[in-house]
């Protein structure tokens, strides 16, 4: 990974919501204002009662399945929920090929991913606008991530949880009066299958595909004692080939896979009103790393004049990445009384990662960029007490604590020019090729909360919300150091290793260390950093009101805050100076949105509109250090930003063969207030918000036959223009694409819960070129490289699978 370099922002493209390929929606103009947004929802809703009238005459097919989701922290259909969640069941996520976290963007409207690391490592999400940009291994995302109700903080132990679920809950907007952890933009939360108290489960499922890419997946369920003791145990594997080729001779593909995760749960309700949950997993990772993709070479700066290919790299070496996850949690759910009920939550994870990449991606011998290590190890640990009431009519309402710790071990080394001398000379006037950092830290977070919320049915039809968090959080940076120096000699040939770099000490800077002691050591000769702490509290409240003139009718309107805690700059290696805190991210959300169903609940319709208004946002950039010293890099923050959206989702059963589903999200997102390097950003598009994107879904099952039935599933996505920096960089930008998808299956035994299913598939049918991550870094002037760095893609896909269940 490289720094980002600023540039001078582009003008703003005139929008137009057309989308391209198999997703494309009328052309319409993004709302500016919040009036026009109510306006949306409104002309909207007012297209139910027209195909609630046609269906009525229409009973040949059969209902939509219900959709179960706990998003307020008790079992309800989704419908019944004022909140904007998507949830995905297990049969979807097998059916749209959903094998990582990452792959969730698709099927939710305004939410995107970046992966700076490349599959399976820390899948930076973005929803309504809200992410992002720094990729350092110490930082959380504004959008939380869940598994199992445990909050995984950072990126090492993140990896290889989509196996063997239940479901996936999306939620959009402020979280934090029903959740543990809180989040500023939303929370990604994963459940995993738990066994039956009654009845042995299971399946075994073997895959191939292009790229020669084996996979084995295998779940069973045992009860171990009726009604009072089971065991799951699932397993997965894959091995695949990487499908970014080096140009360069003899390198091993990069953006492989190299995976083993396992995970063995055991339920057990020993009486009536007392569960216990109790779960432990661990994957390991070892294919071989991102394979970046140099953008808008420029010859006379880099020294490379040749081609290279979209889905390929000049990558020098391919070193397999170590990824590494082990964690546990214990769940106990008690009745207290009739209508009480205590839930305890513990979660312990430890997370290990360690990458070795050639980020320049040009095949000379020049080192632009590379070689360039990352290693991060984590432990956390979390617990949370939730106190509700169950099984009430007027009021409902959880109220709960949570303590969460967090200590991250971090460190990385960047290999810049280490084909040019120049760039540090010791005292005794030997010059040093190469511009080489390295920096070491350990960072510790405590985070402590409470939090209540309540709703009370003013009528039947009618009820109001209210929660409230406090929020203490306390970071803590010791053991820091940094390091910078070059090559005693010219890097040669095309290894990962340059040659022996002689370092000098750079924070803290101490006279008579800095840039006079010169080793080959790692070590801080002068001492490491003075401890740092940043403490920061929050109070933050929801508010809003629902009413459900009918069962298939929920209208809702909320108005709910978001919150997080300041970030420690994890790239510091040039001077004291960049030993900084960005200071916390607030938002408040304005949301209003309906829930409908019609056609005999045949089909369904959600719709939100909303207005964010945006403190702070944290974000990486680039800064001059005091007296000349350069550039170095800092997370910064965003003064103000504004956010205005609506989202639509359907799902409709046409007939009891066919079922279409879909999204659509506009977003109008902007900068309000925010100036770099003295160029005035105000009215740019936030960065990864598109101002529209949408997916389609077909899922047909079009023969039925006495040994099972044949089904046809077609699905896509698209996106309007996106930017992946807050200067609008034109040229490192993705433009208008979209992707489609296919499977065609066949479903043994029906009526019966055993049985064999095969099925093909494709994914990225028309072999689309986009980008998933990109850096302007292009200008020499302005520290620039010759080249942008970017990762694109995944290429066209295929393979078939076989599962039996029992």
């Amino acid at each position: 990974m490289v720094p980002q370099m600023p540039h001078r922002a582009t003008p703003n493209l005139d929008y137009t919501a057309a989308l391209s390929g198999s997703t494309a929606c009328p052309t319409a103009r993004v709302p500016s204002d919040w009036a026009s947004l109510v306006g949306l929802l409104a002309a909207l809703t007012m297209l139910a009662p027209p195909l609630t009238a046609k269906a009525d005459s229409d009973s040949a097919g059969s209902v939509l399945n219900e959709v179960v989701v706990t998003a307020q922290r008790q079992s309800e259909r989704s419908q019944d929920v004022p909140i904007a969640v998507t949830a995905v069941s297990a049969d979807e996520l097998r059916d749209r090929g959903i094998r990582q976290a990452a792959d969730l963007a698709s099927v939710v409207p305004n939410m995107l991913l970046n992966l700076p690391w490349g599959p399976e490592a820390q899948p930076t999400f973005t929803l309504r606008g809200v992410t992002t940009t720094d990729y350092s291994q110490n930082q959380s995302s504004p959008i939380a991530m869940y598994v199992d109700e445990v909050y995984k903080a950072v990126g090492a132990v993140q990896a290889l949880q989509v196996f063997d679920m239940d479901r996936v809950e999306v939620l959009r907007g402020p979280q934090g009066t029903l959740y543990g952890k809180n989040a500023t933009g939303g929370a990604v939360s994963l459940y995993s299958a738990n066994p039956s108290l009654t009845t042995t489960q299971g399946y075994v499922e073997a895959g191939y595909g292009n790229y020669n890419d084996r996979s084995v997946r295998a779940a069973v369920g045992v009860p171990l004692i009726d009604n009072v003791l089971a065991a799951r145990v699932a397993v997965y594997y894959e091995d695949r080939n990487g499908w970014t080729q080096s140009i360069v001779p003899g390198v091993n593909p990069l953006n492989g896979v190299d995976a083993l995760a396992g995970r063995a749960t055991i339920l057990a309700q020993p009486m009536d009103d007392l569960k216990v949950t109790l779960k432990f997993s661990s994957t390991r990772s070892n294919g071989t790393p991102y394979g970046p993709h140099a953008l808008n070479n420029e010859p006379a700066v880099t020294g490379f004049s040749g081609n290279i290919p979209w889905f390929d790299t000049g990558s020098k070496y391919s070193v397999p990445k170590q990824i590494r996850s082990d964690s546990a949690s214990l769940k106990l759910e008690a009745g207290l009384a009739e209508h009480l009920l205590l839930t305890s939550i513990s979660g312990y994870d430890y997370g290990r990662w360690y990458t070795l990449s050639d980020d320049g991606g040009l095949p000379i011998t020049a080192r632009l960029d590379d070689p360039n290590s990352y290693f991060s190890s984590v432990n956390t640990f979390s617990q949370e007490l939730r106190l509700s009431s169950r099984d009430t009519h007027m009021l409902r309402w959880l109220a709960g604590l949570y303590y969460g710790r967090e200590s991250v071990h971090a460190i990385v080394q960047y290999h810049f020019f280490d084909g040019y001398p120049g760039s540090f000379v010791t005292p005794g006037g030997q010059t040093l090729y190469g511009f080489d950092e390295w920096n070491n830290f350990d960072q510790l977070k405590d985070s402590r909360a409470a939090f209540l919320n309540a709703t009370f049915a003013v009528t039947p039809t009618v009820s109001i919300r209210a929660g409230l968090r406090y929020t203490k959080d306390k970071i803590e940076i010791t053991n820091f150091y940094a390091l910078e120096g070059g090559l005693d000699a010219p890097s040669a040939g095309y290894g990962p290793s340059p040659g022996t770099t002689l370092w000098t000490q750079t924070i803290p800077y101490v006279t008579g260390v800095s840039y006079t002691q010169y080793s080959s050591l790692y070590g801080p000769p002068g001492g490491v950093n003075a401890p740092l702490e940043y403490d920061n509290n929050n109070t933050s409240g929801k508010v809003g009101v629902d009413w459900k003139p009918n069962d298939q009718t929920l209208l809702y309107a909320s108005f709910s805050q978001g919150y997080r805690g300041a970030a420690f700059n994890g790239q510091a290696f040039n001077a004291p100076a960049e030993l900084t805190f960005a200071q916390p991210e607030k938002l408040d959300a304005y949301e209003v949105g309906s829930k409908l169903e019609f056609w005999q609940r045949r089909a369904s319709l959600d719709l939100a509109v909303f207005h964010y208004s945006y403190r702070n946002q944290q974000f990486l950039d680039t800064f001059a250090l005091p007296g000349g010293q350069g550039t170095g890099l800092r997370t910064s923050n965003a003064p103000k930003s504004r956010v205005n959206g609506a989202e639509m989702e359907f799902r409709a059963k046409v007939t009891e063969d066919v079922e279409l589903s879909g999204s659509l999200g506009l977003l109008n997102a902007k900068y309000q207030e925010l100036t770099l390097h003295g160029v005035d950003l105000s009215g740019d598009q936030l960065i990864q918000a598109p101002h529209a994107s949408g997916s389609l879904a077909l899922n047909w099952r079009f023969l039925q036959l006495d040994a099972g039935d044949l089904h046809l599933m077609l699905d896509g996505n698209g996106y309007s223009r996106q930017f992946f920096d807050a200067q609008n960089t034109l040229r490192v930008s993705q433009p208008s694409y979209a992707i489609a998808n296919g499977r065609l299956s066949f479903t043994g035994g029906r009526g019966s819960t055993s049985g064999f299913d095969v099925g093909v598939w494709v994914k990225n049918l028309a072999d689309r070129h986009y980008l998933q991550y990109a850096l302007a870094q292009r200008d020499p002037s302005q520290g620039g490289l010759g080249f942008d760095y970017g990762l694109v893609g995944e290429p066209r896909t295929y393979g078939a699978d076989i599962r039996y269940r029992f």
